[in-house]
Parts: C-alpha cells; sequence; structure tokens
C-alpha cells in the first residue's frame, strides 16, 4: 500500500516535471526566434527613400540609401507618377520614372551606397504657376530587394509640401564671398 502511495507520488511528480520542461521547451523557443529576429533586423539591407534641401540652394533632391549593414540585391525602384526634373516635361531624358535607377535592376546595392537625384527648385515645385502633373508635390516610390533568399517590398510616399516655406542651411562664409563676388562684378 505505501507502494502504491510513493508510486502514485512519483507518477504525479514526474508529470508535473515532463509539463515544466515542455513549457521551458516552449519557451527557449521563442527566445531563440526573437533573438534570431533580431539579429536579421540588425545585419539586413533598409533601402530608404527620402526628399532633402540641398544645403546654400533652394534645391530639392531626392536619396536612396541603403542604410543597413548588408548589400540589398537585385533591387528594383519604381515610381508610381511621372516627376519631371525641374518642370522641363518637352524633355522626356528628365522623366526620374524613366531613368536607368528606376527602370533596370541594380544587382548589388552595398550599404551606404547613396543614389542622388535632382528634382527641382521649391518655386517650380510650389510657385504659382505650378504644374502638379508635371512636378508632383506627393508621390510613391516602392523598393523591392532581397537579401538572404528573402524578398522585401517597401513603400515610400514622398511628400515635399512639408518644404513649403522653408529655407535650406545657410552658411556665413559662402554668404560673405557671394557678397565680395557681387563687389568685384560691379568694378569691372
Amino acid at each position: 500500500m505505501v507502494i502504491d502511495y510513493l508510486t502514485a507520488i512519483l507518477v504525479f511528480v514526474t508529470a508535473i516535471y515532463a509539463y515544466l520542461t515542455h513549457k521551458l521547451a516552449i519557451a527557449s523557443e521563442a527566445s531563440v526566434e526573437a533573438v534570431r529576429e533580431q539579429s536579421e533586423a540588425l545585419l539586413r539591407p533598409y533601402v530608404t527613400v527620402s526628399p532633402f534641401v540641398r544645403a546654400h540652394t533652394p534645391f530639392l533632391y531626392l536619396r536612396v540609401e541603403n542604410s543597413g549593414r548588408t548589400g540589398a540585391e537585385n533591387l528594383q525602384l519604381t515610381m508610381d507618377r511621372d516627376f519631371f526634373q525641374f518642370g522641363e516635361a518637352d524633355r522626356p531624358e528628365k522623366n526620374l520614372r524613366r531613368m536607368s535607377a528606376f527602370t533596370v535592376p541594380i544587382d548589388s546595392f552595398a550599404p551606404g551606397n547613396q543614389l542622388i537625384f535632382a528634382l527641382a527648385q521649391g518655386w517650380v515645385v510650389f510657385g504659382e504657376n505650378t504644374r502638379p502633373e508635371i512636378t508632383p508635390p506627393q508621390f510613391n516610390i516602392t523598393a523591392t530587394y532581397e537579401f538572404r533568399g528573402k524578398r522585401v517590398e517597401e513603400l515610400n510616399r514622398i511628400d515635399l509640401r512639408p518644404y513649403i516655406g522653408s529655407e535650406g542651411e545657410r552658411d556665413p562664409v559662402v554668404e560673405e564671398l557671394e557678397k565680395i563676388r557681387q563687389v568685384m562684378e560691379r568694378k569691372k
């Protein structure tokens, strides 16, 4: 009878031990998966597309950059609308959407690589005589690329409207040199 009680207690303790071991194994798997995802997030490529104002100028630019730690393979950039640089719609080669970077896949885009495209002066995009069908203030660029056998598609919404009324950084040395140049031109 005592042996039966001891056997029952042993079976019960073994069942609890098996249950806890199973729970521990599940928690360990989840932990390993979380570490794997964090590692991948730290090491993967990140292709970002963003507008910026070039310092000391009224020019808007577009930057495509791999800010990640590994190369983006087979990068394909696509635009959803035409954008004619500097509003030059009569020149088809000025259409960003038709340029090589947006029509031909890029085999490898290394970490830190950048592509920079001039868009236009602020007044061309936001002025009185703007033509949104030629220089739209909003458009989308999709970056599709691969790394480690995975395929990533990221939509970048480009909105130039926040730049209305903003100014690029001014360098006092450049301003003083400009004044000297103007004086020298008047003396000629």
